[in-house]
């Protein structure tokens, strides 16, 4: 009986080995395979305050941003590591940096050469000001929660955007500032190495 299966579940292998050969060495071809990522560009932080029924304004920071990530399962989940700065320099009396320190999980699809991806991650943030009297330097719990996409340009490189809704709770005595500087957006762009 046990002849009876073997054969043709031999044939049905055999058969099939070239076709499943084919088809990871186009994967792989196409940017697939467990690979670590190693990320950095250019971002922008921003907070719309004082929202009305016909116009919202915004406040933001220009800055960087970088990050490692390694994959888990496959391509498919990774673990992610993401370090940024801003800055804003509006006067003399007004310059803060904030940094950021976040990790998270990371899911991922390809399509093609591109993956497209969304992300987690909790950490700390840290704002050093030059500000007024009343605001100084604070550390606070952020969070950030985005999607985006690396669109592939060989095996080993990508360019990627990336949009996160992007929180902080820093504290302030004076409401108005507060609003500006807690943010709640973020976008990102630039290359991304795949070893």
């Amino acid at each position: 009986m046990v002849r009876r299966f073997f054969s043709p579940l031999l044939f049905v292998a055999l058969a099939a080995a070239p076709v499943c050969a084919l088809a990871q060495s186009a994967h792989e071809a196409y940017g697939g395979g467990s690979s670590v990522e190693l990320y950095g560009g250019y971002s922008y932080v921003f907070n719309t305050y004082n929202p009305t029924q016909n116009s919202v304004s915004t406040a933001g920071m220009n800055g960087w941003d970088a990050s490692l990530k390694f994959p888990i399962l496959g391509n498919f989940l990774g673990i992610k590591g993401d370090v940024s700065g801003f800055y804003r320099n509006d006067s003399p009396n007004f310059n803060p940096k904030a940094y950021f320190f976040l990790v998270g999980p990371q899911v991922g699809m390809h399509v093609g050469r591109s993956t497209l991806f969304a992300h987690g991650m909790v950490g700390s943030a840290h704002l050093t000001s030059s500000a007024l009297p009343n605001i100084t330097s604070d550390n606070s719990f952020a969070v950030a929660v985005g999607a985006g996409l690396d669109a592939g340009i060989s095996h080993w490189l990508a360019w990627r955007v990336t949009g996160d809704y992007y929180n902080t709770h820093y504290q302030a005595t004076n409401k108005n500032f507060n609003e500006i500087k807690n943010s709640n957006g973020r976008i990102s762009t630039g290359p991304v190495l795949r070893f």
